[in-house]
């Protein structure tokens, strides 16, 4: 919680505790390691409202973020540069909850929807009961 990656996003991580919550399962000082992110994105996708993916390649560690939020029964949102652009993105895109937008207009969109379904715990359970992804 002490350290910032990447440095340049250390405004945003104080803009953040200001204004949301910081969490980490970490000692403070422990360094990021290759090992750490995938329990990192599992911390994140199940404290979350969603999973937002904006940037991802073919083998980036933001698949694990998105399998995990399946796994917590988490909605997904997906920039559709992304689907196009992956072979997980495409077959993503065809799961329950994920939710496929052009730009942080329709993110935004996607949220306000998740947001208004009264509903939490019968939206989990749809996702959850569905068929895992495979990426």
């Amino acid at each position: 919680m002490d350290r910032q990656y990447p440095a340049e996003n250390r405004d945003l991580q104080k803009r953040i505790e200001n204004e949301g919550l910081v969490l980490s399962q970490f000692m403070p000082g422990a360094e990021p390691t290759r090992q750490t992110f995938p329990m990192r994105n599992a911390l994140m996708s199940g404290y979350g409202i969603a999973t937002i993916i904006a940037d991802a390649n073919e083998h980036s560690g933001t698949r694990i973020q998105a399998r995990q939020a399946q796994r917590h029964g988490r909605p997904v949102i997906l920039n559709h540069t992304v689907m196009d652009g992956t072979q997980w993105g495409r077959e993503l895109a065809d799961k329950p909850g994920v939710y496929v937008v052009r730009d942080a207009s329709g993110a935004s969109d996607a949220l306000d929807y998740i947001m208004s379904i009264d509903d939490v715990d019968m939206l989990a359970r749809q996702l959850l009961d569905a068929a895992p992804a495979a990426i």
